[in-house]
């Protein structure tokens, strides 16, 4: 929701009412543009508690209906906001490409979902809770730094899924009686490797537990991998956070003097995290 001015893009031309909505609706850095996005962020917020209120029985017979009309005049303003940002985005077609951007667009979907999609237009009301948390530059900053883990990541969890559906089908060979079918020891399985622990399942051979066992330990293992790689990209961007104003080597804040050419740090250095450029 961050517009990003830098010395690349200050060439581009904007049309005065491009550049007034430009500063309202992207740039942050300004009072107005901080207070637009700010009432934006907290309409969501009262739209998605008003749609949990409308799940609850006995508000839904009482407010049900109004709950309803005031989301989708909530919606069509969306819409409008929407268009106005595409209009008034720099790079319009990188602003609808960008993560941002398509949340823009799902959460304005259920307008043009009609009919018996109960659980699709409810499912999409959930992108507003998305679009609240991407507006908080830490969030966008910890996403960003898990892009060079994805492939790792998934290969982690790829293998946490593999293990966790031979292994399901090895205690329902096991244990029968126990499992009704694989599906429930997959499901064991996945409870037992992350260590939560639910209890719905137990086994109750010396061989199943022998197997819970094994399983225990290996997904201990595996889940601190996960838990490690995410551990360290955190750690390089709270360290890295920054560019020195000289060389623009990335750098932790709180440097005084740049490592790579002993520039002093007198001003304040510009993230390296980019949001998506409108």
């Amino acid at each position: 929701m961050k517009d990003i001015k830098t010395e690349a893009d200050h060439h581009i031309y904007l049309s005065p009412p491009r550049k007034i909505l430009n500063m309202v609706l992207f740039d942050t850095r300004t009072t107005v543009g901080n207070v637009t996005n700010w009432a934006i962020l907290g309409l969501i917020m009262i739209v998605v508690s008003a749609a949990m209120l409308d799940t609850i029985d006995t508000y839904h017979h009482l407010w049900g209906d109004s709950i309803i009309r005031f989301e989708y005049w909530v919606l069509y303003g969306f819409a409008v906001e929407y268009v106005l940002r595409v209009y008034a985005a720099r790079n319009r077609w990188h602003y609808m490409r960008s993560f941002n951007g398509m949340v823009d667009l799902v959460t304005i979907l259920p307008l043009i979902i009609v009919g018996d999609a109960f659980v699709i237009v409810r499912l999409l009301r959930l992108a507003r809770v998305i679009r609240v948390a991407i507006s908080f530059p830490v969030v966008r900053s910890l996403f960003a730094s898990l892009k060079g883990s994805v492939r790792l990541l998934m290969g982690v969890l790829g293998t946490i899924a593999l293990i966790s559906v031979m292994v399901g089908n090895v205690i329902y060979i096991l244990e029968p009686q126990t499992y009704s079918n694989a599906f429930e020891g997959v499901w064991w399985s996945v409870v037992t490797m992350s260590t939560v622990g639910y209890g719905d399942f137990v086994p109750q051979t010396a061989a199943g537990k022998v197997l819970a066992t094994g399983l225990i330990m290996s997904g201990i293992c595996m889940f601190a991998m996960v838990t490690a790689v995410i551990s360290v990209k955190v750690g390089r961007m709270i360290n890295n956070s920054g560019n020195c104003i000289a060389c623009h080597h990335s750098l932790s804040p709180d440097y005084l003097y740049c490592p790579h050419c002993a520039h002093a740090q007198v001003q304040v250095m510009h993230s390296n995290i980019a949001d998506d450029d409108v």
